[in-house]
């Protein structure tokens, strides 16, 4: 990261993604897909970059840490990115570590867990526990976990219970100086049906807002999205691109674009030009949204199978083809895990689609008609 005192206004830093390496997900809460391997983070960003590069710094007065932004934001990344760092500095694996471990009661022994679920996650354990009147393991567990993160916050409105509990739970762990990440699309307070102490509560410590990136962090984006999928872009086509947009586009969005534009260079078998780039622009900014049965359905007409077919349990060969290609379109076109699409598709498992996709990858090499029927699939659902 670039040094504070020799920054410029628009100044991009690049953070990459990192994950803890010991981590427990609730409900078999999805891994984040990271599209880039890294956080490109402009002006609009900059305090994130800042407090992922400071941790040693500014942890004690971050407790918790909150993160706000909408969908696409990036919340979970960084979320995971600062819970992965924070495990180093406590580990001590770090030069910067002792400037935390007084600070933060670590011990020396290693870090135990990073302890992640939504507020989904939270509130369905906390109702099954006091039914069960079992609510103090679960108590245990999450003030003996070294990081806990819990994602969505607004999805805990208008559930008193759950919030009077979790409010209690991050007090006990800010008091025992144990990091808590939290993420919301808005503060807490912003959001109708969340009590004022459970609003307070959240905000006692940092508050890290996320926003799309602006124009800089756009055209890096692009530009280096365009290398990751082969792309050819020059400037003035870069330049041309950033001004199609009124808005704010998600890194996600952007790559729909770019994945476009290059369906729309093998297609046409031509180099793109300005006003190809404007149509496909348009095309690819009004697309319908990409979902599992989306790409069943565009699957299921190409092949003139029955998307049930495909959905079935029958290992018929051309649906076992049919249904892999589905699938690897689902993995790369959505945030869907491997168990999601898995039981979209049939109840299958997490290895029985991943060899599904191997086998399709493969395939593809070798089968001009199988490769042809993907970019003609792939083209009908980004437009």
């Amino acid at each position: 990261m670039t040094n504070q005192s020799t920054r410029t206004d628009n100044q991009i830093d690049s953070i990459p993604f990192e994950r803890p390496k010991d981590w427990i997900r609730r409900r078999d809460a999805p891994k984040p897909h990271h599209i880039l391997p890294y956080f490109i983070a402009g002006p609009e960003n900059r305090l994130s970059a800042f407090v992922s590069e400071s941790l040693a710094k500014i942890l004690p007065d971050a407790n918790p840490l909150l993160l706000t932004g909408t969908t696409g934001a990036g919340k979970t990344s960084i979320a995971l990115l600062i819970a992965a760092r924070i495990s180093q500095l406590l580990n001590k694996l770090t030069p910067e570590c002792d400037l935390i471990t007084s600070e933060v009661g670590a011990s020396s022994e290693p870090i135990s867990n990073v302890l992640y679920m939504t507020s989904n996650d939270f509130h369905r354990e906390y109702s099954e526990n006091v039914a069960a009147d079992i609510l103090q393991s679960m108590r245990e567990t999450i003030q003996q976990s070294s990081i806990w993160i819990v994602e969505d916050l607004h999805h805990l409105q208008e559930k008193y219970s759950a919030q009077e509990e979790l409010a209690l739970r991050i007090e006990g762990r800010t008091l025992a100086n144990k990091p808590t990440l939290l993420t919301s699309n808005l503060r807490p307070s912003e959001i109708a049906g969340m009590k004022p102490d459970f609003c307070s509560r959240c905000v006692e410590g940092l508050t890290i807002p996320l926003q799309y990136p602006g124009y800089e962090a756009s055209r890096q984006i692009i530009t280096e999205l365009s290398m990751r999928h082969d792309l050819t872009l020059d400037d003035e086509s870069i330049l041309h691109l950033l001004s199609l947009s009124t808005a704010k586009s998600s890194v996600r969005e952007l790559d729909s674009i770019i994945r476009s534009l290059v369906l729309w260079s093998k297609v046409n078998d031509a180099p793109l030009t300005l006003d190809a780039i404007t149509n496909t622009y348009h095309s690819a900014s009004h697309q319908q949204p990409i979902t599992l049965s989306r790409i069943c359905a565009l699957v299921a007409k190409h092949f003139k199978i029955k998307r049930s077919d495909i959905r079935s349990h029958s290992r018929k060969q051309s649906l076992v083809r049919a249904r892999s290609l589905a699938m690897l379109i689902a993995r790369k076109f959505t945030t869907k895990t491997m168990m999601q699409i898995g039981d979209y598709f049939g109840g299958r498992d997490h290895t029985t689609v991943l060899h599904a996709i191997r086998t399709t990858e493969q395939r593809l090499k070798k089968d001009r008609v199988l490769s042809e029927a993907m970019e003609k699939i792939e083209l009908e659902l980004v437009s």
